[in-house]
């Protein structure tokens, strides 16, 4: 269940970089395999952000050491 008290803002990861190949696409945008935030911490790509029904953001479906990169993506911390 998505909690209205937890801002999805919270959970976006500052991506400076991508880094590796391209792993899928969300419609023309292609998904690389990792990115690299502004300290120069790795991220591998999860998988695809959950939304509930209204469109929002269910930050409560993400593990240890994931965020979100806009617009949909989830990576996790190598």
């Amino acid at each position: 269940m998505v909690s209205r008290s937890i801002p999805h803002e919270y959970f976006l990861l500052d991506v400076a970089d991508h880094s590796g190949p391209i792993v899928a696409r969300l419609g023309e945008r292609a998904v690389r395999e990792a990115v690299i935030d502004r300290r120069g911490r790795r991220y591998h790509f999860a998988g695809i952000a959950r939304r509930d029904p209204r469109g929002r953001l269910d930050v409560t479906a993400l593990r240890h050491g994931e965020w979100i990169v806009a617009p949909d993506l989830v990576y996790r911390k190598a």
